[in-house]
């Protein structure tokens, strides 16, 4: 653990890994906003804790801490965007800036994941964007940064001092799960709880089997997460079910049922499951007094039955019970 100056430490790292199911979140930092009061720049801000995770000597997966940098990030870009084109000096400075701060080689230095990676990028190599990438937090606080600087005709020396006085405590998660670390500090707001789901099971050797029950049987997010939501009712009695809880859900399922078989036995399981779970949505039967009944429930809205139907459907195919 060890207090440094956010920008210092940008600058010290060559790449920073944004977890793969990790989204920036719509609470991004307005650093303008935090020295309005301090016109002299002499109050020290300290911004908490960055967990982080070492991957080499000047490689950080960002485990808990990505608005600020990404925050951060932005700031700097706009900073160069403001200047640009205007002395040569100027110009020499963006490029000394963007080398420290934004760019390693020929990539950006902050990667974020997939979807918000794209936009990033976009922006840090000054790309055309659509009306909807415009509407984004990360666009709406770039755009921000623009219009301060320029309305109260800040310098970018003066911004270089604010941000000298920005700390952060940087704490390394080495002998802790980054994905549980994640789940923990950040569940109190919307996450991908498909895609933690998906780490998990990457982790643990079986997302070959997950892809093909996604591809066959469920290939609507909204599918998935109604059939975990009905597979779980039962295996845990939910009296009310949280589907903020998903992945907690999931990962206690999977730990307690490892201890009375292997992983792929467990997921080749959950697999029969879900095709007969989309024979039901899909009503799939040869059976015509069956079909006709399942038509019946669902002219009915009578969905919130198909986690018991499952029970009895998984009874019905062990052989416990007649059709």
């Amino acid at each position: 653990m060890k207090v440094v100056n956010l920008l210092e430490f940008l600058n010290s790292t060559r790449d920073l890994y944004a977890l793969n199911f990790a989204k920036y979140s719509d609470e991004l930092v307005n650093f303008l906003d935090l020295v309005t009061e301090d016109e002299q720049f002499t109050q020290k801000i300290d911004l908490g804790i960055v967990f982080v995770k070492q991957k080499s000597v000047d490689q950080y997966t960002v485990v808990d801490g990505l608005n600020r940098i990404l925050s951060l990030s932005l700031l700097l870009h706009a900073v160069c965007e403001c200047y640009k084109k205007t002395t040569p000096r100027n110009e020499k400075a963006i490029k000394v800036i963007r080398k420290k701060y934004l760019i390693n080689g020929s990539h950006s230095k902050l990667r974020l994941n997939e979807a918000d990676g794209i936009l990033y990028n976009k922006i840090i190599n000054g790309e055309r964007l659509s009306g909807q990438e415009k509407a984004t937090p990360m666009f709406v606080l770039l755009h921000n940064f623009w219009s301060q600087i320029k309305e109260e005709k800040l310098l970018a020396a003066d911004i270089f001092k604010m941000l000298q006085k920005i700390s952060v405590t940087i704490v390394d998660t080495e002998n802790v799960s980054k994905r549980d670390l994640y789940y923990k500090l950040n569940c109190t707001r919307n996450l991908d709880q498909i895609a933690l789901i998906e780490d998990f099971l990457r982790e643990n050797g079986v997302n070959d089997i997950w892809d093909t029950i996604i591809q066959r049987y469920l290939p609507n997010e909204n599918d998935i997460i109604v059939f975990l939501k009905d597979f779980f009712v039962t295996k845990f009695n939910f009296k009310k079910f949280n589907p903020d809880r998903l992945y907690e859900n999931f990962v206690n399922y999977f730990e307690t049922m490892m201890q009375y078989m292997p992983e792929d036995v467990l997921m080749n399981r959950m697999k029969r499951s879900a095709e007969l779970y989309y024979n039901i949505i899909n009503v799939n039967f040869n059976n015509e007094n069956i079909k006709r009944a399942f038509i019946q429930i669902k002219m009915n809205k009578g969905e919130d039955t198909f986690a018991y139907i499952l029970n009895v459907y998984e009874d019905y195919v062990e052989k416990n019970i007649s059709e």
